[in-house]
C-alpha cells in the first residue's frame, strides 16, 4: 500500500518529535514537523494526517477553532497532557494521553491511511467518480481523468459534508474564508464551472443543485 504523503505534527518537545522521526521512518512513513499552530493554515486538511501534542487547554481550543473552519478533523491524532481534558464537543479525533506507546500511535495511523485510501473513490456522481484525494474526477466508463481545482476540490467536500445543504453565505465564509457579506458573483461562476465538469447540462442542473436557497450534491 502506498503510503500517506502528508503526515504532519506539531511537536514542543523536539526530541520527542525526532525519536518518532526515526521510528517511522523504519515503517516506511515521512513526518514532517511544524513548529506552531499558525503553520497550519495553509496545509491541506483533507489529504493529511495530523498528529498534535497539546499541552494547554488553549493550544487544545485553538486546534479545534481550525477545524471548525475546514469542517474535517476525522484525519487527526491528539496526544494530551494528562491534566487536559478531552474535548466535549464532537469532533471525531483519535484520543492519546501522554505518556504513549508507539505501537499505539502507529496502529492508528495505518488505520487512518487504510480508511483515507477507500475514501479516494467512494463518491459518484453519475458516470464520475470523486477523487478527493487527488483533486479530480474519473470517467466510469472510459477512465477519463477532469482535474479540480483546489476551490473546486473544497468545495465539493463542503457540500458533502453539509447533509442539510449549505447557503452561499456559508460557502463564501467557509471555502473562500471570506465575511459572509461579499459580493456572491464569483462563487456562482465556480460553481457553474463546477458544475460543467460534473453535470451532462449544466444549465440544467441535476447533481448541484439549489433548492430553498441551499446547495446540494446528489450522488450515487
Amino acid at each position: 500500500m502506498t503510503k500517506v504523503k502528508n503526515l504532519i505534527a506539531i511537536f514542543k518537545r523536539n526530541l520527542f518529535f525526532f525519536e518518532l522521526q526515526k521510528l517511522f521512518k523504519k515503517e516506511g512513513f515521512k513526518i514532517n514537523l511544524k513548529k506552531d499552530f499558525k503553520s497550519l493554515k495553509k496545509s491541506n486538511f483533507q489529504n493529511s494526517i495530523f498528529i498534535f501534542e497539546i499541552n494547554s487547554e488553549n493550544e487544545l481550543q485553538h486546534i479545534l477553532s481550525l477545524f471548525k473552519k475546514n469542517q474535517n478533523s476525522s484525519n487527526s491524532i491528539f496526544i494530551l497532557n494528562k491534566k487536559i481534558k478531552p474535548p466535549t464537543e464532537n469532533f471525531n479525533v483519535k484520543i492519546l494521553n501522554q505518556p504513549i506507546m508507539f505501537n499505539d500511535l502507529l496502529r492508528y495511523i495505518k488505520t487512518l491511511e487504510t480508511t483515507l485510501s477507500k475514501e479516494k473513490l467512494n463518491v459518484k456522481f453519475g458516470n464520475k467518480l470523486y477523487d478527493r484525494l487527488n483533486s479530480k474526477l474519473i470517467n466510469d466508463s472510459n477512465g477519463d481523468c477532469i482535474k479540480l481545482t483546489d476551490l473546486e476540490n473544497k468545495l465539493i467536500s463542503f457540500i458533502l459534508n453539509k447533509n442539510d445543504g449549505c447557503t452561499k453565505n456559508e460557502i463564501l465564509k467557509n471555502v473562500w474564508e471570506h465575511v459572509a457579506k461579499l459580493e456572491t458573483h464569483t462563487m456562482e461562476s465556480l460553481i457553474y464551472r463546477l458544475r460543467k465538469k460534473i453535470e451532462d447540462d449544466p444549465n440544467q442542473p441535476r447533481t448541484l443543485i439549489q433548492i430553498n436557497k441551499k446547495y446540494y450534491l446528489n450522488r450515487d
